[in-house]
């Protein structure tokens, strides 16, 4: 009985060491982080909540490759009314008339839907409510933009 209570004592021993080893993290040498700041293959930032630091690491040994080195444009030849245009980030020009105008589908808060600029607060649209009730109007005490619906 003995033998076999040593046994599994040496046995809980040995797996409580097993799982203690488990959840030891490396460890970074102590300079580790300040040299890679210095070499200038990392810097510290924030994380998104603005509280929490972490180190971004910077690939250096990345090269720089030119998407349109092997890439050859044709000889563009633009119908009446259109010039050869260079776009920044593309690799051949295009054929544009500047005399099209094409109107954004979307655009934005600008009150041709009904919208208005807000009286008491720059840089806000107000839009209409779908109230049931009366709504209440933004005045200078009660802090609000724009017109809300009441509460219940």
């Amino acid at each position: 009985m003995k033998a076999a209570a040593a046994a599994f004592l040496a046995l809980v021993c040995a797996s409580s060491e097993a799982a203690r080893l488990r959840r030891t993290k490396a460890v970074a040498p102590a300079n580790f982080i300040s040299d890679m700041i210095a070499k200038g293959k990392a810097f510290m930032a924030l994380d998104s909540d603005m509280h929490t630091e972490m180190l971004i690491q910077v690939q250096t040994n990345q090269t720089i490759v030119d998407p349109c080195a092997g890439i050859t444009c044709g000889n563009l030849q633009c119908p009446a009314g259109f010039q050869v245009t260079t776009v920044e980030g593309h690799c051949c020009p295009y054929c544009v008339n500047p005399d099209i105008k094409i109107a954004p589908k979307i655009t934005g808060a600008t009150g041709s839907t009904g919208g208005k600029m807000s009286a008491f607060c720059p840089d806000v649209w107000c839009f209409p409510t779908m109230c049931e009730a009366e709504e209440v109007e933004p005045t200078t005490a009660n802090g609000q933009c724009c017109a809300v619906c009441p509460r219940k």
